[in-house]
């Protein structure tokens, strides 16, 4: 464990001088401001305000944790990978500690945005449909949708480089986008991609009190969540199973 937290540091410090930080914080407040602009003169109801705005961060999402995580790889690009590798005894920590520090950078940007979203809509628009502890949990099934997402792009920033993981990204959000439509109905569970969308819309939808729609889609939810964890389970196993592997070859565009 001392270990593992070593290395989370060390991630830390290594993003301290470089734009990673700053995106995490900066980005989600920009969409915030811009969002809460909008709203200001566009003839929405309140929950539909909310909704697309939750909608628009899930589809963003799959975008900017693949820029990030391509961002991170490319600092232990410049030495080759050595630092990366012989930093920790077991090789998983450092994997683990990469992974770790990128995660609790989007929890961070996740709150920011969602919880920024919310005091803004409170002072410049008006009362906010939902109570303030649920934009909180709203931020973290946004996060947690994303978890799995980040062992998949640091594995494609290690195996391929930036562009491949770029690109993942931006198919990532387009995917993200249908699977929120009725294309999604059924799928969604097998694509990590959509996974905070359609949690964080099944919480607005629970909280709208629309009881019709919620026992409608309720009933399937826990096989579906099944199928998330299983999926996850398969993704992480398997990347971590590459990972031990791994010889740090250097990647290249």
């Amino acid at each position: 464990m001392r270990e593992l937290i070593h290395s989370t540091s060390s991630e830390f410090i290594k993003m301290r001088h470089t734009k990673l930080l700053w995106i995490h914080v900066l980005v989600p407040c920009a969409g915030a401001a811009a969002f809460l602009f909008y709203y200001t003169f566009a003839p929405w109801s309140a929950a539909a305000r909310v909704q697309a705005y939750v909608e628009a961060l899930a589809v963003a999402y799959p975008f900017l944790s693949a820029l990030a995580c391509s961002m991170s790889v490319e600092l232990e690009e410049e030495g080759k990978m050595q630092t990366f590798l012989i930093l920790c005894r077991k090789k998983r920590h450092a994997f683990l500690g990469k992974w770790l520090a990128l995660n609790l950078c989007s929890l961070a940007a996740g709150v920011i945005a969602v919880l920024g979203f919310a005091a803004g809509y409170t002072q410049m628009i008006g009362r906010s449909p939902y109570p303030s502890h649920r934009y909180f949990l709203i931020a973290l099934l946004l996060w947690l949708g994303q978890t799995v997402l980040y062992t998949f792009y640091l594995f494609l920033s290690l195996r391929y480089a930036k562009a491949a993981t770029v690109a993942a990204g931006i198919i990532g959000a387009v995917l993200a986008a249908l699977m929120l439509t009725g294309l999604g109905d059924g799928c969604w569970p097998f694509v990590p991609f959509a996974w905070s969308g359609r949690w964080s819309s099944y919480l607005l939808l629970y909280e709208g009190g629309d009881q019709n729609r919620w026992n409608h889609v309720s009933g399937a939810l826990p096989a579906e969540l099944a199928v998330c964890a299983a999926v996850a389970v398969l993704i992480t196993a398997g990347i971590f199973l590459w990972f031990h592997y791994y010889e740090g070859r250097q990647c290249e565009e």
